[in-house]
């Protein structure tokens, strides 16, 4: 485990980097409340509760105003924070092991939060804002670490005996009320899966 430690540190302390990459260009100050509320509900919601019905319960605690069955998932939309969390069935994923052969997450629940504000890079940092602590301090949660590696986008993905996080991209689409335009923004979300 420690030779695989090393390298998946650095890959967070890495994905600190960060500029604006997000496909929605907002003010700074909009940008900064949904990375901040991005990080709060990926912790608070998806990665501290490992059932369904636990990350319904906080994800209800946190007062998103719009709440919609889609699916068989449960989205939770702010539209005053640019931020979405959804909770729901997500299709089996795969990994590289440090042993060339291929991991399977297997189908289930996943939880996922993002925002079209939030870019990849972005995301990046958030993901390693949440996990090195764990990793450093030896949680339970992460101290069974499985593979990393980086998909087409860009995105980080971890993968632990437990636990998968990954960055797969969402589209998110805006209506002008008025006209009926509708604007689509293709952004990351973090996935959380507990397995």
């Amino acid at each position: 485990m420690r030779k695989f430690l090393a390298p998946l540190l650095a890959a967070l302390a890495l994905s600190a980097c960060v500029a604006s990459d997000a496909s929605m260009q907002v003010a700074p100050a909009v940008r900064d409340i949904a990375v901040q509320r991005m990080r709060f509900a990926v912790e608070a919601v998806c990665l501290n509760n490992r059932t369904r019905s636990a990350q319904d319960r906080a994800a209800r605690a946190l007062g998103f105003p719009i709440r919609e069955r889609q699916n068989g998932a449960t989205v939770f939309v702010n539209p005053n924070t640019l931020t979405f969390l959804r909770i729901g069935p997500v299709d089996a994923q795969t990994y590289g092991r440090p042993d060339g052969q291929r991991g399977v997450v297997r189908a289930g629940t996943g939880c996922s939060v993002g925002s079209p504000a939030v870019g990849i890079r972005t995301a990046n940092q958030i993901v390693g804002e949440i996990l090195s602590p764990r990793l450093v301090e030896g949680a339970p949660i992460t101290a069974r670490p499985l593979g990393a590696g980086v998909n087409a986008a860009g995105g980080n993905g971890f993968f632990f005996r437990d636990l998968a996080v990954t960055m797969p991209l969402a589209n998110t689409s805006f209506s002008d009320g008025e006209g009926g335009q509708t604007q689509t923004f293709t952004h990351p979300v973090i996935l959380i899966i507990h397995q």
